[in-house]
């Protein structure tokens, strides 16, 4: 059993400086909140980056340029008691491409109506299966998103334990009183998420992944661009495939939100019948943005 504490009263100068997985910069602000007691919310931004950065997620050597990137920040809205805090969380990841300076996003997300609960001196104890707080159980799932999905990136299948650890830690979650954990749930929330990504109907969706990223963008800096740009195009029909299996599947609509804009810029420059085939693709994905593909053709310069 993996159990993981970080104690939230810790000395910065105490925390041992190791290379651990992330580079994941943790923010807390209420803006919105009146009264005098802000320092809470640096305490809590305080811990969650320790609880992030400090700690060895994996049993692999991260050098410091293949540290995962990217941000979780909280929004308190609302604060009904000392304890309880309410207000959104929202979440990316971010990956390198090989051989460029260009950094890919690979997952931009929300949760809306995210509340927990917070103690100001507690132990955060974190245990993935055995759920004791909304906080820590969200920021924890998300991470070992975050290291499934890059990789997946990777290899094939190359997040398929991080999935596992994602999938016990919402099973511990079925007990939570918050929302986001529950099948019953509309399915843009964490239970949807995995099950996307352990369903063996939707399996292609880890082919994606990789064939989009080590096959394709890894391989756009190089001599065999067009390579790059068909195996990009394979995976993309990869998704289509998945999204046929059923439409408005998370693990689909989460990839076009951070992949969209980057498809466009990556075939603006290519031949015409390249062009052709990837805004057909793109339409028959995500036929309420149809129109923006048309980008691709336009006479812009593109690429990435």
């Amino acid at each position: 059993m993996k159990r993981l504490i970080v104690y939230i009263l810790i000395s910065v100068g105490c925390v041992a400086s190791m290379a651990q997985e992330f580079k994941v910069s943790v923010s807390v602000s209420a803006a919105q909140i009146q009264g005098s007691d802000k320092e809470i919310y640096n305490t809590i931004q305080t811990a969650l980056n320790s609880f992030v950065n400090d700690q060895q997620w994996t049993n692999y050597h991260y050098e410091d340029i293949e540290k995962i990137e990217g941000s979780i920040t909280i929004n308190v809205k609302e604060r009904p008691t000392q304890e309880d805090f309410k207000g959104e969380i929202y979440i990316q990841l971010r990956r390198p491409v090989y051989g460029s300076t260009y950094t890919t996003t690979m997952l931009n997300t929300q949760e809306k109506d995210f509340q927990f609960k917070y103690i100001e001196g507690q132990n955060i104890e974190f245990d993935e299966n055995n759920y004791t707080s909304n906080l820590l159980s969200t920021v924890a799932f998300y991470l070992n998103y975050f290291l499934a999905l890059d990789g997946d990136s990777f290899a094939m299948n190359g997040g398929e334990k991080y999935f596992q650890v994602c999938q016990n830690i919402v099973t511990a979650a079925q007990r939570s009183p918050n929302q986001g954990w529950k099948r019953a749930e509309k399915n843009i929330n964490k239970y949807w998420m995995i099950e996307n990504y352990t369903n063996s109907s939707y399996s292609a969706i880890h082919t994606v992944w990789y064939k989009y990223h080590r096959l394709g963008l890894d391989m756009l800096s190089g001599e065999n661009q067009t390579e790059a740009r068909n195996n990009i195009y394979l995976a993309l029909k990869d998704l289509k495939e998945v999204n046929d299996q059923r439409s408005g599947l998370i693990c689909v609509t989460q990839f076009i939100e951070a992949k969209s804009d980057e498809i466009i810029n990556i075939y603006k420059g290519a031949p015409a019948n390249e062009q052709t085939d990837i805004i057909a693709i793109m339409k028959q994905i995500n036929p309420a943005q149809s129109n923006k593909y048309e980008e691709i053709s336009a006479n812009k310069a593109g690429g990435l």
